[in-house]
């Protein structure tokens, strides 16, 4: 496992370059699309933050690397922060580039202009990575995927969590119309654990049951919560309904 900041020569050293250089040299870049790219990311900054562990990471980053070659972006713009897979640091790096930054998939691409993100591509594409990539760059009303923790990670910007808390139930029937499965919340909610968030993510997996009332890995995580952070009785309560 890579960790933290590194440079692109860090993943053609084995093992990684085991997978990186295959799903390079086996993708075909649409050449169309990266002709209208090329003039508009010249001047851009792309954050690439992934995990050397993780399948999409290993399938995505080679293809957008080998985008950006394309593009002829320069290596000075693409810096690519690797992040752990542990339960205390999960989706995190030990330099903490992360932070503030939502980075609940990887890989999660990030278009800055200067210090002004544009739009990022989160864990996979909408329809293609030259095609999202484009759209992004020419400012397009681009929603990356995983809509529902863009919705809450608004929420939670916007409002005081006592507030969020007392209006889980709405709040809950809102975002059922933009939320595809429980994993998307389960993940969520245990970022926001290892980054010591614990408010908001006992938010997250108290929603995420109301949505899922039947899915028994909820409440699995509901009581890892209260178990990991000393209360016994209600970690008990929960992982009773799991059996």
């Amino acid at each position: 496992m890579l960790l933290g900041a590194c440079n692109r020569t860090s993943l053609l050293l084995a093992p990684f370059s085991d997978w990186f250089e295959k799903n390079y040299s086996n993708y075909t870049v649409n050449d169309t699309i990266a002709s209208l790219i090329k003039p508009l990311i010249s001047k851009k900054t792309i954050v690439v933050y992934l995990g050397t562990w993780c399948g999409d990471s290993k399938r995505e980053v080679p293809r957008m690397l080998k985008i950006l070659d394309k593009c002829a972006v320069k290596k000075s713009q693409v810096k690519l922060v690797m992040l752990d897979n542990h339960d205390s640091t999960y989706k995190q790096s030990p330099g903490h580039e992360e932070k503030g930054l939502n980075i609940h998939r990887v890989p999660t691409f990030i278009i800055y202009e200067n210090t002004k993100e544009l739009g990022r591509i989160v864990e996979s594409p909408v329809v293609s990575l030259e095609k999202d990539l484009l759209a992004i760059l020419k400012a397009e009303n681009y929603r990356p995927n995983y809509k529902v923790v863009v919705f809450m990670d608004s929420l939670f910007k916007k409002e005081q969590v006592s507030a969020i808390e007392n209006n889980l139930s709405e709040i809950s029937v809102s975002i059922k119309l933009i939320i595809k499965n429980a994993a998307e919340l389960n993940t969520y909610g245990y970022v926001l654990m290892a980054a010591s968030s614990l408010d908001k993510a006992l938010i997250i997996f108290r929603l995420n049951i109301l949505i899922y009332p039947d899915n028994a890995n909820l409440y699995d995580s509901l009581g890892e919560y209260y178990y990991l952070n000393g209360n016994p009785a209600a970690a008990k309560e929960n992982y009773r309904k799991v059996l």
